[in-house]
């Protein structure tokens, strides 16, 4: 008997790697939900940007202490409804899955540094993409991202840009080129 507890002690249940792998793309669909359904919350009963400002300094700051940033509120508010309106327009439309896991720099498989750029791998103060789209997390004095690595960062565009010459393009990037296909 002393075996069998012995082999039950040393039980640990072993997932195939594709049920794993789908439980974290299910841990990725549950943060993006809960962060548009918390900003959809917010945006439209405006009182749930107040109430979820905790949150919303996490998920775009990386700190809860929202107090911090309490003067930045109206020009996050109005960005919000801004592309609250872009995205029922349908102007503006996120191109990330749900499932796609976060990411802290392009696909370089997609892209390469262009060789004119004398910055290294670092975007420095360029901030064009931001500029563009006039982006409330862009200091104004230094052009660097307040939410560089944040949970917004990484789960949604910022993290993974660019992914194709379009973006490139749109945000006039004088960093990035797309890699040359193989033939």
């Amino acid at each position: 008997m002393e075996t069998h507890i012995r082999e039950g002690i040393k039980f640990v249940p072993s997932y195939p790697a594709a049920v794993a792998m789908q439980l974290k793309r299910l841990q990725w669909a549950g943060a993006r939900f809960l962060f548009i359904s918390s900003l959809t919350i917010g945006i439209t009963t405006v009182v749930g940007l107040y109430l979820f400002s905790p949150l919303f300094s996490y998920w775009f700051l990386g700190t809860f202490r929202f107090w911090k940033f309490a003067r930045m509120a109206p020009r996050f508010i109005v960005y919000a409804y801004a592309g609250a309106y872009h995205f029922l327009k349908k102007d503006f439309s996120p191109s990330i899955p749900f499932t796609a896991p976060p990411m802290r720099s392009p696909d370089l498989s997609l892209v390469q540094i262009n060789p004119e750029w004398r910055y290294g791998e670092s975007c420095t103060d360029c901030g064009m993409c931001c500029r563009k789209i006039k982006c409330p997390l862009q200091e104004e004095e230094t052009a660097r991202c307040m939410a560089y690595d944040s949970f917004f960062w990484r789960y949604f565009n910022c993290g993974r840009y660019p992914s194709s010459q379009a973006e490139i393009d749109r945000y006039e990037c004088p960093k990035w080129l797309i890699r040359p296909r193989s033939k």
